[in-house]
């Protein structure tokens, strides 16, 4: 065909895609896959509050923890999942001052590689069964602190 006579032509490579691989060549084009399943014990489930970035406005999921994952439905009735947090690569993180910079009780922040989320529990109860739902060892040393705490503050009353 004339038209394609002036394209400039692409070499042959001799040598083998796996060849090239082992020479650090191209290894980004190839996915690193493991595969893990989800628990069939479901941790906890019930609605969170969830922190939009762009709105700064909090829009409530229906939140399944079956470890190592939490799934994300719009209601409990909801069969599509709208989100999926692996909870083997995340990081759990609550604090009472983070709590008091945000003005906002009950909030705990989940991180992942890709991104922070910030969510909200109704109450403290119910942030505390969340925290150990999703964190067993993190809810635990909170519940041990505040424990210790409660003990100083009687030790201190006259």
């Amino acid at each position: 065909c004339p038209d394609y006579e002036n394209l400039p032509m692409v070499p042959i490579v001799e040598t083998s895609y796996l060849a090239r691989a082992g020479k650090n060549e191209f290894l980004n084009l190839v996915p690193d896959i493991e595969e893990m399943r989800p628990g069939s014990v479901v941790s906890k489930k019930g609605y969170l509050n969830f922190m939009e970035p762009r709105s700064n406005s909090w829009v409530k999921y229906f939140v399944v923890v079956r470890r190592p994952y939490v799934f994300m439905y719009h209601n409990d009735k909801d069969p599509v999942e709208r989100g999926i947090l692996n909870l083997s690569t995340a990081q759990v993180e609550y604090s009472e001052d983070q709590q008091a910079m945000l003005k906002t009780p009950n909030t705990f922040a989940v991180c992942t590689k890709h991104r922070g989320l910030l969510l909200q529990a109704i109450n403290d109860k119910d942030l505390n069964d969340w925290l150990y739902a999703f964190n067993p060892l993190l809810a635990g040393t909170i519940r041990y602190s505040l424990r210790c705490l409660i003990q100083n503050n009687k030790n201190v009353i006259i």
